[in-house]
């Protein structure tokens, strides 16, 4: 009867502990690719904002709507710097995110080969337990034949 310390049995929670990893990478990687998509959203939003308030040569304008207009610039520019720097931290987030799930993956990895060395040492252990069960039925079989 297997124990609590059977190594075929830590084999399975330890590949169960690597197939967790490997779902918790994968979910890395999509974090990572979510936060690339939004940084490069808010940088063509930011760019076509930019564009839109661009000051361009007007007739006519009184000192009014040229301030006005000028004002609509420098507030344009500042959402773009404000989109910049989210963006680069939505791409900082995303590298650390990419950083993560490499860990994870290698962490998975070292799992699995911990759990197959397990599950081969079980198989050892148990051919073991198998071969002495099997002298020992031999040895029974002898002596009950030289009792005759």
């Amino acid at each position: 009867m297997p124990s609590s310390a059977d190594p075929r049995r830590i084999a399975r929670w330890v590949d169960q502990r690597a197939q967790r990893l490997r779902r918790d990478a994968a979910a890395q990687s999509t974090v990572a690719e979510a936060h690339d998509v939004q940084a490069g959203e808010l940088r063509v939003q930011a760019n076509a904002r930019l564009l839109d308030a661009q000051v361009q040569q007007e007739l006519g304008l009184d000192r009014q709507r040229l301030f006005d207009r000028l004002r609509a610039v420098a507030i344009a520019r500042a959402h773009v710097l404000e989109c910049d720097l989210r963006a680069r931290d939505l791409l900082a987030q995303a590298e650390q995110a990419r950083q993560q799930e490499q860990e994870l993956r290698r962490s998975a990895a070292q799992q699995q080969s911990r759990a197959h060395r397990l599950d081969a040492a079980g198989a050892r252990l148990e051919r073991h337990r198998r071969q002495a069960q099997q002298r020992r039925d031999e040895r029974q079989i002898q002596e009950e034949y030289a009792c005759r």
